[in-house]
């Protein structure tokens, strides 16, 4: 039996082709690997939709290179719970003059019976917002 015949298997599959997508801001792959009717939960909002959802992670990342010199992203699925995997995120973001800083936030997406990512949910790690809008403010940028 392969990994992916597996329900943690195919949880892991899933969760791994779509944060590899974003890393590489694939949005085209991406597209396809969220359900159509799938929800984003992120502070307090909710993204309906995979149109939605993709212009939401694209326009984050187009505002990262407007305002930034140097973005780079990694993600580590984790192990899953069910259908869900939680995805770790690392955004290695650089601003000449203020260096380098690391942001980290994890988002748990649920798979469903098709294959396709249909629930995601941000969730913030201690510490990080905060370094984030320090690093903003020693870089002069405002969000």
């Amino acid at each position: 039996m392969n990994v992916g015949e597996t329900p943690a298997g195919r949880v892991t599959e899933a969760a791994t082709a779509l944060s590899r997508a974003l890393d590489r801001n694939d949005y085209a792959t991406a597209s396809g690997l969220i359900a159509p009717g799938c929800v984003y939960e992120v502070r307090g909002e909710r993204v309906e939709g995979s149109a939605a959802i993709i212009a939401s992670y694209a326009g984050s990342n187009q505002w990262a290179i407007e305002h930034l010199d140097e973005v780079r992203y990694e993600s580590v699925v984790e192990a899953p719970h069910g259908d869900t995997a939680p995805v770790l995120y690392t955004d290695y973001l650089m601003k000449v003059g203020a260096g380098w800083h690391r942001h980290r936030c994890r988002q748990h997406l649920t798979v469903g019976a098709e294959g396709k990512i249909v629930r995601i949910v941000h969730e913030d790690l201690p510490g990080e917002v905060e370094a984030l809008d320090e690093y903003f403010a020693r870089c002069g940028i405002e969000r």
